[in-house]
């Protein structure tokens, strides 16, 4: 007990001393901005070998630590997450900072098992995607073992023309795509089994004398130095993919074997290989674990209990999400699931991206399939609210594509509407209607007798909407009778007073103070509480730009995740300077105006970054053709003409979507208008007065990532899936301010050498985990 006490208190001391969440060591707060700057391409601050080496070591620090705390705590230890995570950031800023370590195995490794041990999954396939695009998980040294056999003939040319390969091994020396390869570690880290088990059959295509009844026991009765190192490659190999395929299918036999495997492994590497393998199997070992408590098939199983005919086509509905890279379950996901199978009506409070569409859509299974009913009943019908006509469509879109065989979707938001001679209204099968809450409200009305008959389940996304808040702004609404929230409550509240037994559930993400009332209200008791877990799929940034005339701008990052960002032991936050051109000199008309001035150097910032591949929304909170006026008249100024240059694709497809959008743009805004002005210098716009043909152009412009600048109203930023946060890698959001009465624009200007912070009305949010396609760093 005593040893027990001094193992926890040494790993406590380490956690203490790098591991505090939020909390950055002025060492790791430097190692973080200049994971920034090189993935913003700009020049970074100076560092040394020695510094990446000591970072490096204290990742590997906090790996023993968390291994302590699952030992002695158990493993939903808290000390032992914050551990890990703090272990897989480390090795995460030095993959991204492209450090040239010397060690058998990339980093991006490293930290994508840290991350998913530390419940951060998402944040795992972030890393690996973007390792995997770079170069940086490619062939692993510890392959090169002495008795590998001889490639064969046909193989040189493959591994000639293979532009993966490490170009830093030794000279004279092939690296082999085999069981070092890092592709085959990746995929599985990510949960991409499919990949994993086709990684690992082109494995045993260049060895099928692997492939017999006896194994690789015969490796082990060579004489070769290292025949234990290549066992452990092919035995590693084989346990992850018996292991992939165990977990795809929901085979829990398998899945047991494919456990001891890898925890044999393990102990076999303890004196057998060096610590970067043994890391390595570690980490995966403890991977496995992980997947197999978080798999979606016993959840579905639990869940078909109810049903038992339906079992079949939930355990098909889990495979199709394993191939859909959502079989494993995320933290949030599991509470919600867990309270599905409780209970009916509840709130689901978690951060956006944290999973929350899985559990609706097994809502919708629970009471449309699985929920007994008699024959004479009719079809049962749930009711889908969302704030936006944006959002709308991109649920019917996502439910169609996943529940479209089971149940018959629809939609009222918007074109395509229903009607009152719909076959929707009186048809046979289970129907899920998708609607804004203007439109629910009028189709209540006109055929509210028929919807009630048949409604089953509630489902309110953005219900924290329903908490107004008490401002003059919400009380001129509210007397206008223009308010949503009072708009909202009225129109659940009467579906309640008729249908009081109708299950109901409220999807939130930034409810905040908001949660309790919304839990309350949909469960209709006093005590009841949300599903509350602050568990965040990305890194959430927030900051402020900093403009000082004719020198760069800079960033100082205030909050991460929601919590303040700090270096221990200093009062100066963390900043970034951006080490980009300063802004040209402006006339003295717009540098006395305030806001004019902070939304040029807002576009000026967003353009150089634009070169480096950062996607960034500039979210304007009112007037959102006064910005693009600046905007348009600023890129025609001296000196942004190189910027303002934009060449159009030369891929046909993505060169005749943004020639429509451009037609479409002179056809409905005019040869002049500010819209069309800026999409010719490659940046979209967004806001309330747009057509709608328009605004699908302008959004398939940003999904696929012709256009990297866009510019939109708030009210419109859902224009892309908000469910992966893809738009926004980059969101800066101002707010126009107004001083002692003098109108818009119109405060004194500030000295010319004065700093001009933009905090009070720009904040800058950035996420860093997602992957390439998606980055937001």
């Amino acid at each position: 007990m005593a040893l027990e006490t001094e193992r926890l208190e040494v790993a406590e001391s380490i956690r203490r001393e790098l591991g505090q969440a939020n909390a950055l060591t002025p060492e790791q707060a430097r190692l973080f901005v200049r994971c920034l700057q090189h993935s913003w391409q700009v020049p970074p601050i100076r560092w040394s070998d020695l510094e990446s080496r000591e970072q490096l070591a204290d990742a590997r620090r906090l790996l023993h630590a968390a291994e302590l705390f699952n030992e002695i705590e158990g493993e939903k230890s808290a000390s032992a997450i914050e551990c890990y995570r703090r272990a897989g950031e480390l090795f995460e800023w030095l993959a991204r900072a492209d450090d040239p370590l010397k060690g058998l195995l990339p980093v991006a490794l490293l930290a994508a098992g840290a991350y998913q041990l530390g419940e951060l999954p998402a944040m795992a396939a972030s890393v690996l995607r973007q390792a995997v695009t770079r170069g940086q998980a490619g062939d692993l040294d510890f392959g090169l073992v002495a008795n590998q056999p001889e490639p064969r003939d046909d193989d040189e040319g493959k591994r000639e023309a293979d532009p993966e390969r490490d170009a830093g091994d030794l000279e004279g020396v092939e690296v082999l795509p085999e069981g070092g390869q890092g592709r085959l570690y990746a995929a599985f880290f990510q949960a991409d089994f499919d990949e994993t088990l086709r990684q690992a059959s082109d494995f045993w295509a260049r060895h099928p004398e692997l492939t017999t009844r006896h194994g690789s026991t015969f490796l082990l009765g060579e004489d070769a130095e290292d025949r234990v190192a290549w066992y452990l490659v092919v035995e590693l190999v084989r346990a992850i993919g018996l292991a992939s395929d165990a977990l795809r299918c929901g085979n829990d036999e398998r899945l047991t074997l494919a456990r001891r495997k890898f925890a044999g492994l393990k102990d076999l590497a303890v004196r057998s290989v060096c610590e970067d393998v043994w890391t390595l199997l570690s980490l995966l070992q403890a991977t496995v674990e992980r997947f197999s408590s978080a798999s979606l098939y016993p959840r579905v199983e639990r869940l078909s209990l109810a049903a038992p005919a339906m079992a079949p086509r939930l355990r098909a509905f889990a495979r199709e999400q394993f191939a859909r890279g959502r079989g494993v379950l995320w933290t949030s996901q599991i509470h919600g699931l867990e309270k599905l199978a409780q209970a009916s009506s509840f709130a689901l409070c978690t951060p956006t991206g944290s999973g929350k569409t899985l559990v609706a859509n097994l809502a919708l299974i629970k009471e449309l399939l699985l929920a007994e009913r008699d024959i004479v009943d009719p079809a049962p019908l749930a009711l889908y609210l969302v704030p936006s006509r944006a959002l709308a469509g991109e649920v019917e879109a996502k439910l169609t594509a996943e529940l479209g065989r089971d149940l018959a979707i629809t939609g009222l938001y918007g074109g395509a509407d229903w009607g009152i001679t719909d076959y929707w209204l009186t048809a046979g099968e289970p129907t899920v209607l998708i609607a804004t809450v203007e439109k629910a409200d009028a189709l209540m009305r006109y055929l509210g007798p028929i919807l009630i008959g048949r409604l089953k389940l509630l489902i309110i996304d953005e219900a924290h909407q329903v908490v107004a808040d008490v401002d003059a702004q919400s009380l001129a609404r509210l007397a206008e009778h223009g308010s949503r929230s009072m708009r909202l409550e009225s129109l659940v509240s009467r579906m309640l007073a008729l249908k009081p037994e109708v299950t109901r559930i409220a999807l939130t993400a930034v409810a905040g103070s908001a949660a309790a009332p919304v839990a309350r209200w949909m469960e209709g008791r006093a005590d009841a509480s949300a599903v509350g877990v602050n568990y965040r799929s990305t890194r959430q940034l927030i900051g402020s730009l900093e403009a000082t005339a004719n020198q760069p701008p800079r960033i100082q990052l205030d909050l991460m995740n929601g919590v303040p960002l700090y270096v221990r032991g200093r009062d100066a936050a963390v900043y970034l300077p951006l080490r980009i051109p300063a802004m040209p000199q402006l006339p003295a008309v717009v540098r006395h105006s305030l806001d004019r001035f902070n939304q040029l150097n807002i576009l000026w910032t967003a353009l150089n970054l634009r070169s480096t591949g950062r996607r960034i929304l500039i979210s304007v909170a009112q007037e959102p053709e006064q910005t693009m006026k600046w905007f348009a008249e600023g890129l025609e100024r001296p000196g942004w003409t190189d910027l303002a240059r934009f060449v159009e694709p030369e891929e046909p497809d993505a060169q005749r979507r943004y020639r429509e959008a451009v037609a479409a743009c002179l056809d409905y805004c005019g040869p002049e208008a500010y819209e069309l002005r800026l999409l010719g210098s490659g940046i979209a716009t967004n806001h309330g007065q747009m057509p709608q043909r328009l605004r699908r152009l302008m959004t398939d412009l940003i999904e696929r990532r012709i256009c990297a600048v866009t510019i939109a109203c708030q009210t419109a930023r859902n224009i892309a899936p908000r469910s992966a946060s893809n738009l926004d890698p980059l969101r800066v959001e101002t707010v126009r301010r107004r001083r002692g009465g003098a109108g818009l624009g119109c405060a004194a200007a500030p000295a010319p050498d004065r700093r001009r912070r933009v905090a009070q009305s720009l904040f800058l949010k950035r996420q860093l985990s997602l992957p390439v396609s998606t980055m937001s760093q």
